[in-house]
This record gives structure tokens, C-alpha cells and sequence, in this order.
């Protein structure tokens, strides 16, 4: 029994007028290709597959183990009648809607690496590249924009000129190797806070600074933000927080633009909450600090302690920044103790 079929090998989008003859093994196709050339095909029953794409006048038929996949069409009516009237059950049983397991295999694995993709590229790349434009920032810029985000802030402190003069000269005293010149300010305040700036600048609100009992406790206390400093952390954190933005501005060359974003969001610098790791590496780096001006290094876990006593009454702003105090009061104690 022979019907009428297009014929697609699978190799060529070329479609070939064919002859099919079934039996209860296998169909077999005759065709002649575009070289004159007559060729037979044999299709194994078993191995046949019903695709998605047919109708009632008209049912198409795939061959094959990987994809792209061999394939016959027909709208031959009687080969339509002899399929439907389950003269081969065997096909009829084999329906796969979507050409085939394997290719169902590749079309999920394909979705999983775009979303892979995706996935990896939202939260790592976006951000490294974010992370990164901070770190390349010339040191001029750097100080430049801590002092344009201080004059956006400084419209909102009330700084005390001689705590801020006792300060400054406190911090004089300590042995720091800074790359950016250091500028403290005390700030009237009920909040027990303090921050960084980019480029040089710390703010420390008086609520905080009265609570501070040792030389040693406010040395840690320096020591902790001027390393946010020195290490871009400030930068970094708030690149992080608008990586997006930023990650189109430096993919199409636009370093104003990315700088732009940061210069648009300067309010939020005294709002920033870090990471462990970027808090775990301004803590040892502020311990370093502390060796070389020769104060005691447990000034570092005594000042956690007293934050975490304020957390018994309040969560300030300056503990919501500074998370894991427990964690960070016993690998502090653990080094000044070596």
C-alpha cells in the first residue's frame, strides 16, 4: 500500500516529492533527489513518531533520534483514513506533541542555560562590573564626589565645631597610611550612628560618641570607617545597589552617566547597610590600623559590645548597619588576643 508524502531528510530544509509504502515493520519512502539520483529510506515502526502538526486533512510523521529530525507531511486522504482507522496502533501510541523526547531534552536545557544566563549575569556580573567601574574611579573623582555628597548631606547635620576639632585631632594622632585625605565632623544627634564617605570624609553623631569609654574604643571606631574608606567600600556598596544603571552606562562608554547615578543617589550614603564580608574586612583592616598606632586591639570587640548592649534598648541606624555583632565581637577578641 503506497500513499503520497513531502519528504524532509532532515539535512536540508529541501522538501522531496516521495512515495511511502507501508507495512506492519516499517514505512518505506522512495524519492528522487535533486541529482536525479533515486533513493529509498526505510523507517523502523518503532522509532516513528506522530507529531504535533496535523489536522484532520492533514497528519505528519517524524524519524529519528536527535534533532533535526526526518520528516514526512501528507494531506493524501487515504493515507490520512488508513492512519486514523488504526491500521498501525503503534504510531498512533507514540504521539509526541513537541517532535520527540530528545528534542523536548534539548529545548529544557536550553531554557535552563538562558535562565543560567540570566541569573548568573544579574547577580554577578552586573554587579562585578558595577563593583569594578568604583574601583577604577581616579582618586581625584573619588574626592570629588565624597565632597559633593557631603555638601548634599551637610545641609541636614548639625556639626559640632569643637567635638569636630577634638576629634579631628584625635585622629591626627593615629598612625594611618591614608590614600585619601581624612576629615572627621561630629554631628548633634540622637541616633547612634556613624558612616563613611568617599574620599575621606567619616560622620559620627554625638549620641554615639558619648557613649564610646576608652581612647581605645573610638581608635577601633576611626579605624572601622577610615577602612571602609581605603578600601572603596562606600563606592562599591552603593555601585552594588545600582548596578544596573550603572552596568548599561559603562557598557555603552558612558562614565559620566554611571557617575551621574551615584551623584543622583548621594542622600543614600548615610542609609547604606554592608555585607559581611566588605564589614569583616573594614574590621581587620581597622585592627591593622590599630597595631601600628599601638593601641590595644580590644578596644575593636569592646566598642561591639557596647553597640550590642544599645540593641537590648533600641535598633539604631548605626546597628542595622553593622549586623552579626556577636560574631564580630569574638573573632575581634580571638586576634587582639594573639
Amino acid at each position: 500500500m503506497s500513499f503520497d508524502v513531502n519528504y524532509f531528510d532532515g539535512e536540508s530544509s529541501r522538501t522531496h516529492k516521495a512515495t511511502l509504502s507501508v507495512n506492519s515493520l516499517a514505512f518505506t519512502i522512495s524519492y528522487t533527489s535533486v541529482n536525479n539520483i533515486h533513493k529509498i529510506v526505510s523507517w523502523e515502526i518503532p522509532a516513528i513518531k506522530k507529531s504535533g502538526i496535523y489536522t484532520k486533512d492533514f497528519i505528519s510523521f517524524t524519524y529519528g533520534d536527535t534533532f533535526p529530525f526526518q520528516r514526512i507531511e501528507s494531506a493524501d486522504k487515504n493515507f490520512i483514513d488508513y492512519i486514523n482507522n488504526n491500521e498501525q496502533k503503534n504510531l498512533n501510541n507514540s504521539l509526541d506533541v513537541l517532535l520527540h523526547k530528545s528534542k523536548n531534552r534539548s529545548i529544557v536545557f536550553l531554557l535552563l542555560t538562558l535562565i543560567t544566563v540570566g541569573v548568573a549575569t544579574y547577580f554577578y556580573i552586573i554587579p562585578a562590573v558595577a563593583t569594578g567601574f568604583a574601583t577604577t574611579l581616579t582618586e581625584k573623582n573619588v574626592i570629588d564626589f565624597g565632597d559633593y555628597v557631603f555638601r548634599v548631606l551637610s545641609t541636614d547635620l548639625e556639626i559640632n565645631e569643637d567635638a569636630t576639632k577634638s576629634l579631628q585631632e584625635f585622629a591626627d594622632e593615629m598612625t594611618v597610611d591614608s590614600t585619601f585625605p581624612l576629615k572627621l565632623y561630629v554631628v548633634e544627634s540622637d541616633e547612634m550612628n556613624a558612616f563613611a564617605l568617599s574620599g575621606g570624609k567619616i560622620i559620627v553623631f554625638s549620641s554615639l560618641l558619648e557613649k564610646i569609654e576608652t581612647e581605645s574604643q573610638l581608635a577601633a571606631l576611626i579605624g572601622h570607617e577610615i577602612s571602609h574608606i581605603e578600601n572603596r567600600h562606600v563606592l562599591k556598596n552603593i555601585a552594588r545597589n545600582f548596578s544596573g544603571a550603572i552596568f548599561v552606562s559603562v557598557l555603552f562608554g558612558d562614565i559620566n552617566g554611571a557617575t551621574a547615578v551615584l551623584m543622583d543617589n548621594a542622600h543614600m550614603f548615610s542609609q547604606l547597610s554592608y555585607t559581611r564580608d566588605l564589614e569583616k574586612e573594614a574590621d581587620i583592616f581597622g585592627l591593622d590600623i590599630m597595631r601600628n598606632s599601638n593601641v590595644d586591639l580590644h578596644g575593636m570587640p569592646e566598642l561591639f559590645e557596647i553597640l550590642q548592649e544599645e540593641t537590648m534598648i533600641d535598633v539604631p541606624t548605626y546597628l542595622s548597619n553593622h549586623p552579626m555583632l556577636k560574631d564580630r565581637i569574638e573573632y575581634t577578641e580571638k586576634i587582639a588576643n594573639e
